[in-house]
């Protein structure tokens, strides 16, 4: 008996210890995930869609399309913004990778242009794009990102679902790029210091001491990269608000214990010369396009002056 109440006792020692030892796996693993993803992953990155299954009976008609040239050379590529309606018996469902331009780029593979897009400063939020076609309804009226590298005078998209193809005359329709960019960055002089205040935008990706941070729905977070050209010695940004143009709404900035994945939280810390930091403000989501309008506010060691910034989404 002495004997079989030792083995029991054993085994249950055995199950003990996979039993830890296997949490410890999952943690260990999901901490280390974690970290790849804060190295690796930029807050506002847009990924490619998720294929979904095509209704072999939607079809779908060009409505209208806007082109803008990249003149410049500044992208390496311009792009054509089109309004396309699909129509279905039962609801919509069409997987992009069905359209695929002259150039062989398909349409459901384009989240680099688009990142590279936001990275120089275009908010192509203001183009209201759409990277799935899926709804109940019977007919969906939608915007899709088709970009192109060819000098020619038009350009084909063909739909491998029917071989039909829609041709875009890449002479009319022309819009200014710089339109959708937004240029919030400029450089201010505190003392002998001299700091840029870069592009706002909208991290998705947040930590909280450290700990994923999971923003609502509801809220987005303005983000302002802070970068130090010149610097005198023990310079902090001590607080910082934005002022909302639209209602005179004063935000106030999220303490130090929130950063972004990308980047860190520089308030109440000692400015380093050549540093990349970054102020964040929760704000309530204001409609589909974010309401960067209005006068961002800083406050310094050095003086009780708040610096006033302001900010206009263009």
């Amino acid at each position: 008996m002495a004997k079989r109440r030792k083995l029991r006792i054993d085994r249950i020692l055995t199950l003990m210890l996979i039993s830890v030892s296997l949490i410890g796996i999952f943690v260990f693993g999901g901490k280390k995930i974690y970290s790849l993803l804060k190295e690796k992953m930029n807050d506002n990155e847009i990924v490619d869609p998720v294929p979904v299954t095509t209704d072999e009976n939607v079809k779908l008609s060009l409505q209208n399309y806007q082109i803008y040239k990249d003149d410049s050379n500044e992208l390496g590529f311009s792009f054509i913004v089109a309004q396309f309606n699909f129509t279905g018996e039962n609801g919509i469902s069409f997987d992009l990778g069905n359209l695929q331009t002259s150039e062989k780029i398909m349409l459901n593979n384009t989240a680099k242009y688009l990142n590279e897009l936001e990275e120089k400063g275009y908010k192509i939020s203001k183009l209201n794009i759409v990277n799935n076609v899926v709804s109940v309804e019977n007919s969906y009226a939608c915007n899709l990102f088709i970009p192109y590298k060819t000098d020619n005078d038009s350009l084909r998209v063909m739909n491998s679902i029917d071989t039909t193809w829609v041709e875009f005359d890449l002479n009319k329709n022309i819009n200014d790029l710089s339109s959708l960019k937004f240029e919030t960055e400029q450089s201010i002089e505190v003392g002998n210091s001299d700091i840029t205040v870069s592009s706002c935008s909208i991290s998705t990706m947040m930590l909280h001491n450290d700990e994923e941070y999971q923003i609502p729905s509801t809220l987005n977070i303005y983000t302002f990269r802070i970068n130090v050209n010149k610097l005198e010695e023990n310079l902090v940004i001590e607080d910082a608000r934005f002022v909302r143009e639209s209602n005179d709404e004063v935000i106030p900035c999220l303490s130090d214990e929130y950063e972004s994945v990308k980047v860190k939280n520089c308030l109440n810390k000692k400015l380093e010369l050549g540093e990349n930091g970054a102020l964040f403000f929760e704000t309530e989501a204001a409609g589909s396009e974010p309401d960067y309008s209005g006068c961002l506010m800083l406050k310094f060691s050095n003086g009780n002056e708040w610096i006033k910034i302001p900010t206009t989404l263009e």
